[in-house]
């Protein structure tokens, strides 16, 4: 599948949750208004992003949460989900959640 435009998203509300780097222990907080990769430069770890609007898939990493996700991208199919999120655009399900990465 291919886009050439952002598709009409639902409304979704953002709320502050946390990375939590399983190769260095480090925890990242994301505010409410900041995206994971936002968050991960801001902490010095770039992670590579291309369109930053869920449709390219260039930043997707492997995570151990998969039922706490809000996946908000439009390339990961529901069994890649369930092994890989896309940071510039997803989220933890809940406010004050952890998405487990492997960073």
């Amino acid at each position: 599948r291919e886009f050439f435009a952002v598709p009409e998203a639902p409304d979704y509300v953002n709320h502050p949750f946390t990375l939590h780097l399983e190769r260095s222990g480090r925890d990242i907080a994301v505010r409410a208004d900041q995206s994971a990769t936002d968050a991960l430069a801001d902490a010095g770890i770039v992670v590579p992003t291309k369109c930053s609007d869920g449709i390219c898939g260039v930043c997707a990493v492997s995570h151990h949460a998969a039922d706490g996700i809000e996946h908000r991208d439009y390339v990961l199919s529901a069994k890649e989900r369930g092994e890989k999120v896309v940071l510039c655009c997803s989220r933890a399900r809940d406010a004050g959640g952890v998405i487990a990465l492997d960073l």
